[in-house]
Formats: C-alpha cells, structure tokens, sequence
C-alpha cells in the first residue's frame, strides 16, 4: 500500500486534511476540548457534513487500512479521536435538532450540544437530561452512558435513547433499536468509544420539562476532620432527599484551606415542589458554612451558569465507589492543594443511584456505585503539563481500595487502560468483544486502549 492509496482524496466529499496541509494541526487539535493533546498524528482528519460524507469515509478508511476514531462535540479530555495514523471523523457538524412536541420525541445529530437541546427545549414543557456541561456533544455523551441532569428521576442518559442511526464498517446504513438488534443496542448506549459504528443521529424520548431551583452551601475546611464532618453531614442528606434532588459536592483549593461548594439542584413539577424537595438541606448545616445561597434556573439556565475554561488544558478520571461522602472526602485531601489550578476540582456526586426506577435491564451503561468521583484538572498550556496530566489519576488513587468500576466517558484509559474492562458489570467487555466482531470483523474501527488482543475476536488481531 502506498501512501497515494492511503491519502487519495478520490472518494472522500468531505472536507479532508492531512499533515503538510496549513489546516491539519488547527484540525488535529480540535480533536480534543484540551489544549494539551498527545502527539498522535490521523492519517487525514475528515469533517463529514451529512451522512453520506460518513460513509464514504468509512469506505475508504476500510479500503486503504486507516482505523477509524470519532468526534462528535469534542469535550470528551481521553483524546479518544487521536490516534496515529487514523482516520480521524468529525461529525460536529451533524447537529440538527428536531423536536415531535405531540410524541414527546426528539431526533438529534451527534454534534448537537447540551446547550443546543437544552435551548430548543425550553419553554415547551419538555426537557432531557443533558449532559452537566455546555458544550458537551450527544455523540460521546450517550454512547458512554450519559451521567446527565436528574439522573435520579430520568435515569441516565442513554436509557431515553429510543433508536439510533448507524453507519457500519462496510458503510451501510442501519437503524438500531431494541427489536432490530437487541446486543448492539445495548452496547451502543455505554460502550462509548469500543461501539463499532458512527451514529449519525439518536432518537430520543422525552420528560415533562421540570422547575428548577438551586441551593448553594459554601464552606471552608482546614484540612481532613473537616471533611469527615462535611461528609458525614452529606451522607445523612443523601439519605432524606428525594431521587429528584441532585447532590454534589465541588471540592477545590482556595486561598486558605479547601473550598467546597454543596451544589444541590431540585427538579419540581412546579416552584413549590421544587424548593419542598429542598427544604431538608438546610435543616443543620456544617459548622463550616460560609454562606447559603438560594437561586431560579432553567435547564439551559444551569448549563450557562456552569464555568468554561477556553484554550486550557483539560483531562479528567472518574471512579465509581459504594463508600460514603464522610470516608471519601478525606481521603481526597492530600490532593487538593497540589491541584493544577483554581478551575481545578474533584466532584463528588450520589445523583446516579438514588433513583425512583431501576436501570434499565437492557443498556451496557449502569451505575457501579452509590458515588461517583470525578478529578479534573485545568490549567495553562505550558504549565507542568505532564504533572497535571497526571493529577486526576493520582488523585483517584487514593480510592484504589474501595473503587467499585470506572466510568467509560470519563476515564483517561491512556494513562490507567486496565480500567476499561472495569467500566461494565461482569460480563461486560464479553459482550463487547461479541458485538465487535460481529459489526466489524476486519477491526475498520479504532480500538482503544485497554482493549487488549485478548478482548478482540479471536481469528483476528489488533489494529493499531
């Protein structure tokens, strides 16, 4: 194979640049929300605008040997659209937003943002639990899961998924769904980046569109017994809430001691039910409160009011766990003052277990524990880069005993792959592996770190 076979342009429609093109290193750093990204180098990187534009890709990295990654919004910081010597696909532009307001559905494309869906919902009296930030794209977000607004009420993400158009790795398009392909469908919701296949569009299902309010409980802590009892307060909150009240706790370094803001968020039918769901948060408060703040939002409105960080470097770990707040926060002490910076932060979140359902029996994505404890670190490029790389990792680290599984969204698989066969339950990256070979026995799509030979179809071997 030359490289005139692995580059030709001839059947690619879609805007494709590769290295020595001025706009290759703009588009190859757009592959990542992080200003600080891994040195792969895509064989070309690909921007589809309609589904044909996908598939023609998919064709041709199929004939010319290119792996195939994908970028949908962007946010995800495991770089899992870098790879070197792929074809990188980027389906931002696939963002159209449509809305069946008699059905209670939608019809998005996978560059649709939260803040798009969220917006084109408002004031319709329909919603859906969006991803926590602005500019999180519904590609990666529903294919890791979705760990979304009101999880407790509305479940996670991926189970409001109704069906989802694919295109394969011989370039056929298909419709996915619960009757077309039971296995596949379930993988397609939390396989995230192992799922063989470009979803082009999801078909969602929609909620009654909630009253939202918000209790902000700032406090100060000097150090661990603090935290203990900061803890300890959060995990007998936990414990009255309703599913419908999301309660996460934001830790970060401050200029005296750790800063921690309790970020509880209620979803009401209405503004009573609302701020009645949040009246058992302020019933005794920790002796480090600082100040309490009450607030009205919207669905876009919270996605607004949560900080961006542009032109920054960015990565982030995530841990799920069956301990409490009051085992876990002192734990996470020793790290917080070596945070790369004030937009730095671990969050500590029981949003996802407590709910008024079950998951759904039928997704590969499911809540593998009672916490979830997400490290993310945000500073200035050039600044220590790869000792904040490091620090969530690091920072998780002090889990490692009672970690419980790993969420596929948020894991840097780079820095810890072994932690992909933990993202599933038991029996998880089995089906997976059937689920691969089955979609893509020639391997046309990129695997990830930590899916090991060992984890691919047998008669074939790994592709770099």
């Amino acid at each position: 194979m030359t490289d005139g076979d692995v580059l030709g342009p001839v059947d690619l429609p879609a805007r494709a640049v590769r290295p020595g093109d001025d706009a290759y290193e703009p588009a190859r750093r757009a592959l990542s929300v992080s200003a600080v990204v891994p040195e792969d180098r895509p064989a070309l990187v690909v921007a589809a605008h309609d589904v044909a534009d996908v598939a023609a890709a998919v064709r041709h990295a199929g004939r010319s040997g290119l792996p195939v990654t994908v970028r949908s919004g962007g946010h995800s910081t495991a770089f899992a659209a870098l790879g070197d010597g792929a074809l990188a696909l980027d389906v931002g532009a696939l963002d159209d937003v449509v809305v069946d307001l008699g059905s209670r559905t939608a019809r998005v494309g996978p560059g649709v943002t939260s803040l798009a869906l969220a917006e084109a919902l408002d004031g319709t009296g329909l919603a859906f639990p969006v991803g926590h930030k602005a500019g999180v794209g519904f590609g990666g977000f529903l294919l890791a899961g979705g760990n979304g607004w009101n999880q407790g009420a509305w479940g996670s993400a991926c189970e409001s998924v109704r069906d989802a158009e694919v295109v394969l790795a011989d370039g056929r398009q298909v419709v996915l769904d619960a009757a077309a392909d039971p296995e596949a469908f379930a993988v397609l919701r939390g396989g995230g980046p192992v799922f063989p296949g470009v979803v082009t569009s999801f078909g969602l299902r929609l909620w009654p569109e909630p009253a939202v309010r918000r209790c902000s409980v700032h406090m100060r802590a000097a150090g661990a017994d603090d935290l203990a009892a900061v803890g300890a307060w959060a995990d007998s909150l936990a414990r009255v809430v309703a599913p419908e009240v999301e309660l996460t706790l934001v830790l970060g370094k401050a200029d005296s001691g750790l800063g921690i803001v309790a970020s509880v968020t209620a979803f009401g039918r209405d503004d009573r039910h609302a701020d009645a769901l949040l009246a058992p948060v302020t019933r005794e408060l920790p002796r480090v409160t600082a100040a309490v703040v009450f607030s009205s939002t919207t669905m876009p409105g919270l996605l607004r009011a949560e900080p961006a960080w542009p032109e920054s470097g960015c990565v982030a770990q995530q841990a799920w766990t069956r301990a409490g707040y009051a085992e876990v926060l002192p734990r996470l002490a020793p790290w917080l003052p070596s945070a790369p910076s004030s937009g730095s932060s671990v969050l500590v979140s029981s949003a996802s277990y407590r709910r008024s359902a079950p998951p759904a029996p039928d997704t590969l994505h499911r809540p593998l524990g009672t916490l979830t404890v997400a490290a993310y670190a945000v500073w200035r490029p050039g600044d220590a880069d790869a000792a904040n790389l490091a620090w969530p990792t690091a920072t998780l680290g002090a889990l490692t005993d009672v970690t419980t599984g790993h969420y596929v969204g948020e894991a840097d698989l780079r820095r810890a792959p072994g932690q992909l066969a933990r993202c599933w339950a038991d029996g998880g990256i089995d089906r997976v592996r059937a689920v691969r070979g089955r979609l893509d026995p020639t391997g046309v799509f990129s695997a990830p770190p930590g899916l090991t030979p060992d984890l691919l179809p047998a008669d074939r071997p790994a592709r770099s």
